[in-house]
């Protein structure tokens, strides 16, 4: 059996709205359905990179989180981090389903999201990763298939260019201001306190709104 080591971003023990602004990390190291280690780490407020950089340090393998921006996401892949994102609901709850399996289930889709992050799929990419396969194909987090063929692509022509293809991809070409402030014409702004959602307008950059729940600056999905 495969050990794995999967990363939980949580607030207030649930998974955190948005990752690219969480603060906490529940590690669990399983072996199937069974959980081995359970640790909780904390995220500094740093730039995609570093943020990325400190997965890699904590030795995680998959991500599972609420939104999370393009850029970041893709930036996680080319380092071999799969993703699975736009995940709502209880902390335990999620790890639980998680590990048995059940992510496609509805109930853990954030509003609006499902099929976003993969939800359709994940119990067999699980399945796959357990049994030794398909390790460098990539899972979700908005990018589908796309974000996986530049992952199995990056990882299998070395870590240089697999850089150069997932960064320059992830971050070229996504608006004026790019990332998580634009990306585009689709897309949602998220509250990264509260977790309120809206549809992106073109031409009304995120950043630029606030949440109309609690006033907080909305981030790009």
């Amino acid at each position: 059996m495969i050990a794995m080591k999967t990363a939980f971003a949580y607030w207030e023990n649930r998974i955190a709205p948005v990752f690219d602004t969480a603060r906490d990390l529940l590690l669990v190291e399983s072996e199937g359905e069974r959980i081995t280690r359970e640790e909780r780490q904390p995220l500094a407020d740093e730039p995609p990179l570093a943020r990325t950089l400190r997965l890699v340090e904590l030795g995680v393998e998959t991500l599972v989180c609420g939104a999370i921006s393009r850029a970041l996401q893709e930036m996680l892949l080319t380092y071999g981090i799969r993703v699975q994102g736009f995940v709502a609901g209880d902390l335990h709850e999620v790890v639980r389903a998680w590990l048995e399996g059940k992510m496609n289930q509805e109930v853990f889709a954030m509003p609006g999201c499902l099929g976003r992050g993969g939800h359709g799929r994940w119990s067999a990419d699980k399945e796959n990763i357990m049994q030794g396969r398909g390790r460098n194909t990539g899972a979700g987090g908005g990018q589908g298939q796309g974000a996986g063929r530049r992952q199995g692509q990056g990882m299998g022509q070395g870590a240089g260019q697999g850089m150069g293809q997932g960064m320059g991809q992830g971050m070229a070409g996504r608006g004026r201001r790019g990332g998580a402030l634009a990306g585009g014409p689709a897309g949602a702004c998220v509250c990264p306190k509260c977790g309120h959602q809206q549809s992106h307008e073109r031409g009304h950059p995120c950043v630029e709104q606030a949440c109309p729940q609690c006033g907080t600056s909305l981030v790009r999905s």
